[in-house]
């Protein structure tokens, strides 16, 4: 029951928590609102899920904290990919399908009857000071948002291993957690809908650069729904890179373009002439791969001195400081595998000669990957040493480095396809 007291019968908050068929911990969340010290006024659920399970269950009175139910659609195999490729097959057929998140919670913040909305899921458990502490906060900083603040919590093997290469031992900043005047949020300021992932990131972005805001240091939310295998944690992996890929954070479509264009370009140019048939072909281009190599040098001191030298200590775009990074990495992957044929002209007696040194560039690589995402990554983010060794670094940085590779063909997809369905609803 809750036993809380509002010290400010003005500071209403309404909570509104998306959920789908997750009925249990759904429970466990309420139970944490009922003994918060500071009373909610209302929460909202709002349900995607594919069965009446909490739509009856929510309906009991278990709680003296008054519930608002919406039902936010019906989730079924397949729902959101039939509505978008192939809703011409079910004519003059309603299909609901599920909600997003991201949409439940706007559905949600719409009806809320309070002078502040705050945000969980039913994966993050507050603590009993959460709201009581948010409150403090927006009235002795005079803020218009407090943001969530949320550690990641692990029980198995697996989990601890991806804590390490992930989320780390320190609090992130989250939307679960947060709250915002009403009045703000629902005055062009929800978050994006349409994509299942990246929308929260944006969303962040967005409100802390128009008002006052500070993210709770000392009051988070616990996290402990990490996948268990790692089929499971590559799928939500993928599938978060897809949709985010879509959203226009860190600038992530163009990265994503300007590796694709050089890394195609080192298998592309170095073969042109032989592909297009020499100097007899019309597309013959003389000394292409010297030419490719000088753009590639030029692009890079450029961007160099951009990021280093008259501008120095100014703000780059992530677009300028990926272009250092990728022109660097092709320029030096092209003069590991040229090596040998130009500089040494393959003579094995030739002091500039370097046995594999393609397979020793390529293994270095890893190494260093290996290392940084199973030593310094977890070191730098709260993981302790004698967790990391002597072993599990290896087995950490080895789930990193095969989660990055998961990552990017979401990221690829994602920003490809995006190209052909429609584009995201700006009216927020």
């Amino acid at each position: 029951m809750n036993s809380g007291k509002n010290d400010n019968p003005k500071d209403t908050i309404s909570v509104v928590i998306p959920v789908m068929n997750d009925w249990d911990n759904l429970q466990k969340v309420i139970n944490c609102l009922a003994s918060q010290t500071y009373n909610p006024s209302e929460i909202i659920v709002v349900d995607s899920s594919s069965n009446n399970e909490i739509e009856e269950s929510i309906s009991e009175k278990f709680s003296s904290i008054p519930i608002k139910y919406i039902r936010a659609g019906r989730a079924y195999t397949a729902d959101r990919l039939i509505q978008k490729y192939f809703s011409f097959a079910v004519k003059n057929k309603k299909i609901p399908g599920r909600a997003y998140p991201y949409e439940a919670t706007n559905m949600g913040a719409e009806i809320a009857c309070s002078k502040w909305v705050a945000f969980l899921d039913t994966a993050t458990l507050p603590s009993k000071r959460w709201l009581k502490s948010l409150i403090d906060e927006l009235n002795n900083k005079n803020l218009d948002l407090v943001l969530g603040s949320t550690r990641y919590f692990a029980h198995t093997r697996f989990q601890k291993l991806l804590q390490a290469c992930t989320y780390g031992k320190f609090s992130h900043e989250t939307m679960p957690g947060s709250i915002i005047k009403a009045e703000i949020y629902k005055n062009n300021f929800k978050i994006r809908e349409g994509v299942r992932a990246g929308g929260d990131i944006e969303w962040r972005q967005r409100v802390k650069s128009k008002f006052k805001w500070s993210i709770s240091e000392d009051n988070f939310l616990s996290y402990s729904n990490l996948p268990k295998n790692f089929f499971s944690c590559a799928k939500k992996m993928f599938i978060y890179q897809l949709h985010s890929a879509r959203v226009d954070i860190q600038h992530t479509v163009k990265d994503i373009y300007l590796g694709l264009f050089l890394l195609f370009s080192v298998i592309i140019v170095p073969k042109w002439n032989s592909f297009v048939g020499w100097e007899s072909s019309p597309f013959f281009i003389p000394n292409i791969t010297k030419i490719y190599l000088i753009s590639i040098l030029t692009l890079f001191f450029f961007s160099f001195l951009i990021s280093r030298g008259v501008f120095r200590g100014v703000k780059i775009s992530s677009f300028v400081s990926n272009i250092l990074r990728f022109s660097l990495l092709v320029l030096i992957f092209i003069i590991a595998y040229r090596w040998n044929a130009v500089i040494a002209n393959w003579v094995e007696d030739s002091v500039w000669f370097f046995p594999h040194i393609t397979k020793i560039f390529v293994g270095s690589v890893i190494l260093t990957a290996l290392f940084y995402r199973g030593i310094y990554f977890p070191l730098t983010h709260g993981i302790l040493k004698n967790y990391l060794f002597p072993v599990n670094w290896i087995l950490v940085g080895s789930l990193g480095i095969l989660l990055d590779i998961v990552k990017a063909p979401g990221y690829l997809i994602g920003s490809v396809s995006s190209i052909f369905v429609k584009k995201l609803d700006s009216k927020l």
